[in-house]
């Protein structure tokens, strides 16, 4: 268990790093590479919008990171809930963690990903 929390550390870190690199080097060019998703067949993906929804919400700006993408933020705080669930050791955080990443938990969110990119398109959200 301790070796699976320093894992789930050390990823969080190292994602969390990586976020922040990319939030200054966006910063600083003020440019984010486009979707290619939508560059192909001129539809939004479901994550369209989240790298403008991420950058506002490290400026502190949670409506605005709602505005570009629905989904994002219940998407991190679902993905945080899992990393901190499995960094505690206690039976209860274990098994809110085992309902959380539970196949049928996991195909809900896979089958709300693709609805939000079906609605998305079908009502120009």
């Amino acid at each position: 268990m301790a070796s699976d929390s320093r894992q789930n550390f050390l990823l969080g870190a190292g994602a969390a790093g990586a976020l922040v690199l990319y939030a200054v080097v966006c910063g600083i060019s003020g440019r984010m590479p486009p979707c290619p998703f939508r560059w192909l067949t001129g539809l939004q993906c479901p994550g369209c919008g989240s790298q403008r929804a991420f950058r506002a919400l490290l400026e502190g700006h949670p409506l605005e990171a709602w505005s570009y993408n629905l989904l994002l933020p219940p998407l991190l705080v679902y993905l945080g809930l899992i990393m901190l669930l499995s960094m505690l050791r206690n039976p209860a955080a274990g098994k809110i963690h085992s309902r959380l990443t539970s196949p049928l938990s996991v195909f809900i969110l896979l089958g709300t990903v693709i609805l939000w990119g079906i609605l998305r398109n079908i009502l120009h959200i």
